[in-house]
């Protein structure tokens, strides 16, 4: 049911957003004319079975790598909205740094996906593998991980064909997305990957 209705959210401030080449919002009216009720059918059945599918892949895992991973997944999402695409706005508004604004929704070519949607979904990915690495990995601090993971893997993505507003030269993506790193790395931490998960699993029974 939550997989459905955000995936109808999702569509929604889409279509809202699609106006100028997904740079301008549209009236709601406007935007949500043309959406057949199959449509939005599709869109929640897409929605329920991508949260059933993640559901059912991490609950064979151990309660470490399980929370670890689900708590990643969220985060770099989150992540990619409040340290990437805010930076870029910033950098492209106030000094002109970067030729894109950020909080792109102009559609992927080939696809129906908004830009913005696809970073998220990257960000997502990347917040798992990230969460993984923090949890076995301990010679560098967890922030200093997050952003060479940014400004290396991030970056690399922004290199393929099609990805628009990254047209700026790769070192200043590399600092936007090791910012990206380091800001997922930061959020990461109340779920204590560290050191505090097996406290974390003694007290959450007695929570309830």
């Amino acid at each position: 049911m939550k997989g459905a209705v955000l995936a109808l959210a999702f569509l929604v401030v889409a279509r809202v957003m699609a106006g100028n080449g997904g740079t301008t919002p549209l009236p709601l009216g406007p935007a949500l004319e043309g959406i057949s009720l199959a449509r939005l059918g599709e869109v929640a059945l897409l929605g329920a079975g991508t949260a059933l599918a993640l559901l059912l892949l991490r609950w064979p895992l151990p309660f470490g790598p399980r929370r670890a991973l689900g708590g990643g997944l969220v985060v770099g999402a989150i992540a990619i909205v409040v340290f990437h695409q805010a930076s870029l706005f910033v950098l492209h508004q106030a000094f002109r740094l970067v030729p894109e604004r950020g909080f792109l929704f102009a559609p992927l070519p080939g696809t129906e996906i908004p830009a913005l949607y696809a970073l998220m979904l990257v960000g997502a990915l990347g917040g798992a593998f990230l969460s993984l690495i923090l949890r076995w990995v301990h010679a560098l601090p967890d922030l200093l991980c997050g952003a060479l993971l940014g400004a290396f893997g991030l970056t690399l993505f922004g290199r393929l064909p099609g990805v628009p507003g990254f047209e700026a030269p790769w070192w200043q993506w590399a600092v936007v997305n090791g910012g990206w790193g380091w800001g997922t790395a930061f959020l990461l931490r109340p779920l204590a990957l560290r050191g505090g998960e097996e406290r974390y699993q003694r007290e959450a029974p007695a929570a309830h």
